[in-house]
């Protein structure tokens, strides 16, 4: 019997099943919930641990979603710096209404941002579309294209060093800062990623993706889930307010 993956393959401490369904209602809750108190619990026990274990592989990205947080600071107080003044830094003077917009906006980012990099940054896409699809009976087109999505996050990410290149080599920053860097980086990505998604899918049918049998095994899950499943909990009583904070 085919036994499920873990984290890093099969011999990580979480089961791929426990991993993926942890992430995925991370996100509901993160995007449930605008409440500051509350994402903070849910970026303090998701956002920061999958930030810091995306690091390792994707340093490039968690440093632009570190940028885009200050991003939205500086949005925020352009566009919403009304209410009693929370803080004074020389002549910028943050009002209620800004932080508070901004710290809900960026305990969402890390939040969601960590959830998507706890599953990316440590299962395989081989493990993934084979335990998503067997275990937990997804269809196979939508378990293909998640591990797809797991498979072209390092691609992407590696596109992006290579733009970030290109444009120091034109003599532009490096770190995107503007609304047009961000385009200037943005549209050549795409560009790319939707004709690679494009052939891969046309690989894939070829290889006889629709017409492969359908196996179905039990799913095992590991120790270790009960983890999970406890910082599942948690985040779910506070979103839900049964917990205070």
């Amino acid at each position: 019997m085919m036994q499920s993956g873990g984290l890093r393959g099969r011999g990580g401490s979480f089961s791929i099943p426990a991993v993926f369904v942890y992430a995925i209602w991370i996100t509901v809750l993160g995007v449930a919930t605008g409440d500051p108190g509350k994402l903070a619990v849910t970026a303090l026990l998701t956002g920061l641990p999958g930030l810091l274990l995306g690091y390792r592989r994707f340093k490039l990205l968690v440093i632009l979603i570190v940028f885009s947080l200050v991003g939205t600071f500086i949005n925020m107080l352009l566009l919403y710096n009304t209410g009693d003044v929370v803080a004074s830094i020389g002549p910028i003077v943050v009002r209620e209404e800004a932080w508070r917009r901004t710290l809900s906006l960026d305990l969402r980012i890390v939040t969601l941002a960590g959830a998507g990099l706890l599953v990316s940054a440590n299962i395989s896409p081989r493990d993934a579309v084979r335990s998503l699809e067997s275990e937990l009976g997804l269809p196979r087109g939508l378990a293909f294209s998640l591990a797809f999505a797991l498979r072209m996050l390092p691609l992407v990410y590696k596109d992006l060093q290579e733009v970030l290149g290109v444009r120091r080599m034109r003599g532009y920053r490096r770190i995107p800062l503007t609304p047009g860097d961000y385009r200037s980086l943005l549209m050549p990505l795409l560009s790319i990623s939707i004709e690679r998604g494009l052939w891969v899918g046309i690989a894939a049918e070829l290889r006889g993706l629709s017409i492969r049998p359908r196996r179905r095994v039990r799913p095992r899950f590991k120790p270790m889930d009960l983890l999970l499943i406890a910082l599942g909990v948690v985040q779910s009583l506070v979103v839900a307010s049964l917990v205070g904070v």
